[in-house]
């Protein structure tokens, strides 16, 4: 009898062994989104290291742009095994829509390094490099949220990051307001005001960018809790 019972308690077993390869599996798609925002990090950080160090311009901006690439093909990654799946950890719409909104945050940071040798910068100002560091700032509370929303237990703390970009981004237009401002007062060269304003405005877009990351996290995480 004990034999008869372990012969079917292991042909159970085989059954759902066999039973279980068929059962659809949940893509890890908080990981692909962290390594989106990973990315995104890196990006940010290459980004402030070209304006506080303006040298070897063309080498960072290939670098820069590299990093672009590599997370487009994450993010194409996500979009496709999201067309496949069965099952998702939160609304279909919402994790499209969080992984591109990810990808736009590289996409125009790298956006406003090569505008920035297309208006023929010289050399960053001081309020440039302030705004690279908001970004990386950014950068690093996404990647933190995204990480916390695994658990939304977390949600104290994911709430805590996405108010730290907004926070960061009024930050971020104020500097540029300001910047812009003092570029009016005090230069001459009716070309360099242009240049130089255009770029103080393709770095707030980096912010803005950073910040509608942060209104999707959040609303996520209100859907889910």
């Amino acid at each position: 009898l004990k034999n008869a019972t372990i012969h079917m308690t292991k042909g159970r077993f085989h059954a759902f062994l066999r039973f279980n390869r068929f059962m659809p599996r949940e893509e890890d798609f908080y990981g692909l989104l962290e390594q989106a925002a990973t990315f995104v990090i890196q990006g940010a950080d290459q980004f402030q290291k070209l304006l506080e160090d303006y040298t070897d311009v063309e080498i960072k901006l290939q670098a820069l742009e590299n990093l672009e690439h590599a997370c487009d093909r994450v993010v194409h990654s996500t979009v496709d095994r999201l067309n496949k799946a069965f099952i998702t950890p939160f609304d279909r719409e919402d994790i499209h829509k969080l992984a591109t909104t990810i990808d736009d945050v590289l996409d125009v940071t790298e956006s406003a390094a090569q505008r920035m040798q297309m208006c023929r910068i010289k050399q960053p100002t001081e309020d440039m490099q302030k705004l690279s560091r908001i970004i990386y700032d950014q950068s690093l509370c996404i990647h933190r949220a995204l990480s916390a929303l695994r658990d939304i237990g977390n949600y104290n703390m994911i709430l805590d990051q996405c108010i730290d970009i907004h926070r960061l981004e009024k930050e971020a237009d104020i500097v540029m307001k300001r910047a812009i401002g003092q570029l009016f007062d005090e230069e001459k060269d009716p070309l360099e005001i242009l240049r130089k304003k255009e770029v103080y405005e393709n770095l707030e877009i980096v912010s803005d960018r950073a910040e509608d990351v942060a209104t999707l996290i959040q609303g996520i995480a209100v859907k889910m809790s």
